[in-house]
């Protein structure tokens, strides 16, 4: 089963284009594809009838031979009579349309993120509602933040945008209806994850500023003060590889090239052998951080940061102190050395310089 969303002239490319970011937002068993179509034929004006729009994805049907298991439908800014958000062709359920226009109206967010939503709501309301004629007892009249609150006025459809829940009578229509529990699962991924995204949207969440890192060398450890002193547990090695960035990355950031030279083995070695010391062997210590010249060894380390730091913080607070840069170009930590209080270790500042 395929869902297609045709649209034509009147939606920009960059709309499209978020749209197909947001429908991949889960990866999961459901599939969307979008199409560019010739809207001539629908009536001009300042409104368009559901019928049009629902002979829209008919003549889409015809003309390309969709598969009758497929689903179709039509994405337009064209306002339509009844001033709706989205609804299904009730003579053909498998058909629909969505109104791309208004939303900032009622959500302070990027568009894409309700229309993805909406676009997820409508094939769960399809595989809930066993046929046309019986919609009125599937559809929640009253809202009770579930996608399939009906919603009649625009403003009621922001309460489930919030949620991004479905009841579980609505789950077991799905079910009965022969939606496998593999859909199921991604399409109530899909509904979560862009309900978070606009509940906590970068446009109206709060600003929340970064801690102070602190570390102690003695005791190899890492706190947040300003998060109720979370202790961050990373190993030795990997610690001793994030202090290196919070040393010398600075704002324009470290190639991955300067792990190999002279300088950067020798503050490595100071840094770790502080974090070690009960490890006397010294050629066993610059052995171990040399092993950082490796780029699969840096990508490793990297990658446990990453999880230790997303665990404790989540994604979003966690993105500010992680160590950030794509392949050939320089890597650095968001989080400046002004913030940063490494205690107990004399030569925190008097570590080589970086040529």
């Amino acid at each position: 089963m395929i869902t297609h969303i045709i649209h034509g002239s009147d939606i920009e490319n960059s709309l499209i284009t978020a749209l197909q970011k947001q429908m991949t937002v889960e990866d999961g068993i459901l599939k969307f594809m979008f199409h560019a179509v010739d809207d001539r034929h629908l009536r001009a004006g300042e409104y368009i009838p559901f019928e049009d729009l629902f002979d829209a994805c008919r003549r889409f049907r015809s003309a390309k031979r969709i598969s009758d298991t497929d689903i179709v439908y039509t994405l337009t800014s064209r306002s339509n009579t009844q001033n709706f958000f989205a609804s299904l062709d009730p003579s053909d359920m498998r058909n629909g349309f969505l109104h791309a226009g208004d939303w900032k109206m009622y959500i302070d967010c990027d568009s894409s993120l309700p229309i993805a939503f909406t676009i997820v709501n409508m094939l769960v309301g399809y595989f809930v509602i066993p046929s046309p004629d019986r919609v009125e007892d599937f559809f929640h009249v009253s809202p009770i933040g579930c996608v399939n609150d009906f919603c009649h006025y625009k403003r009621e459809v922001i309460f489930k945008l919030r949620t991004g829940d479905v009841c579980i009578d609505c789950i077991n229509s799905m079910q009965k209806n022969g939606w496998s529990d593999l859909k199921i699962d991604h399409a109530m991924r899909m509904l979560s994850a862009l309900a978070v995204e606009m509940r906590y949207n970068k446009k109206f969440q709060p600003k929340l500023g970064a801690s102070l890192i602190l570390i102690d060398m003695n005791v190899a450890t890492l706190i947040l003060p300003d998060y109720d002193s979370l202790n961050i547990p990373l190993a030795p090695f990997d610690l001793a590889y994030y202090l290196f960035y919070l040393r010398y990355a600075g704002e324009n950031g470290l190639y991955q090239t300067e792990f190999e030279q002279k300088w950067a083995h020798e503050a490595l070695f100071l840094i770790y052998q502080k974090l070690r010391p009960l490890v006397r062997n010294e050629r066993e210590l610059r052995l171990t951080v040399k092993t950082l010249s490796d780029m699969q060894v840096r990508e490793q380390a990297r990658a446990r940061i990453k999880k230790i730091f997303t665990s404790k913080l989540g994604p979003r607070l966690a993105q500010s102190y992680l160590i950030n840069g794509s392949r050939g170009k320089p890597s650095r930590i968001d989080i400046p050395l002004t913030k940063v209080n490494v205690v107990n270790f004399s030569k925190w500042m008097e570590l080589p310089e970086r040529p």
